[in-house]
């Protein structure tokens, strides 16, 4: 009966603890392309257009990484592609897996999704990745409540969450 209790206990804690956490508003992340060998605890399988390749569950980037973000149109005309800025530390990090990986493949995951796939040809060392097409408005809109626009001063981003927010009500 004891061990029970501190089971609920603890579950409960950790259920509070969780809770407490605020969720970004659209995930991002981008993985390296990994070896079957390395086993389904650490690789996930993912259909690209060329073929069925595996790749890393732990991301070289995620969302908490990005600190600015600028969509554009992409080629298809229906939707979106985005540059995403990195903080210094995703920079130094993204610089050496490219640097160490050239050749592989890096996959972008949008809300859990595959996005888009890039071949890696050269280090990545300006902190800039790019998701080139995909994207919808809707998740433009997500992305403008979590980082500002690339070179948009961090008041007037403030400033115009407000706003979006007053519009929305």
């Amino acid at each position: 009966m004891k061990h029970l209790i501190l089971l609920t206990l603890l579950l409960t804690s950790a259920a509070v603890i969780a809770s407490g956490k605020k969720t970004p508003p659209a995930s991002i992340s981008f993985h390296m392309e990994g070896s079957i060998s390395e086993g389904p605890k650490f690789v996930r399988k993912v259909n690209t257009l060329a073929d069925e390749r595996h790749f890393r569950k732990v991301p070289e980037v995620s969302t908490k990484d990005i600190v600015g973000f600028s969509p554009f149109p992409a080629d298809d005309k229906l939707t979106y592609g985005i540059v995403f800025k990195l903080n210094a530390k995703a920079t130094r990090r993204l610089m050496v897996a490219t640097t160490m990986n050239q050749g592989k493949l890096l996959l972008a995951l949008v809300n859990g999704q595959p996005l888009g796939v890039v071949r890696i040809d050269k280090p990545v060392k300006d902190g800039l990745l790019v998701i080139w097409s995909g994207i919808k408005p809707e998740e433009i809109k997500l992305y403008d409540k979590l980082a500002p626009r690339i070179g948009e001063d961090a008041q007037v981003w403030k400033k115009r969450l407000k706003e979006m927010k007053k519009k929305k009500k």
